[in-house]
């Protein structure tokens, strides 16, 4: 799936087990791919998302579902 950068998603959250804390689901939206990153064809399925506070983070697409793609 190719998505558009700065379509929003939510990344999915985890249940607490064994004594870790859950996490909750985040929203995010998808960055630009930059060169720096490598040729885009070696990663299919990968995309590098942007979260509010300005953190970058490399997500595969089964993580995350897309909220709006205007």
């Amino acid at each position: 799936m190719t998505l558009k950068p700065n379509t929003r998603i939510e990344l999915h959250g985890t249940a607490a087990f064994a004594g870790f804390p859950g996490v909750a689901p985040e929203q995010a939206t998808i960055a630009r791919w930059t060169a720096i990153s490598g040729p885009r064809e070696n990663m299919p399925g990968w995309h590098f998302v942007k979260f509010e506070d300005g953190a970058r983070l490399c997500v595969h697409e089964s993580r995350f579902r897309v909220i709006d793609n205007r």
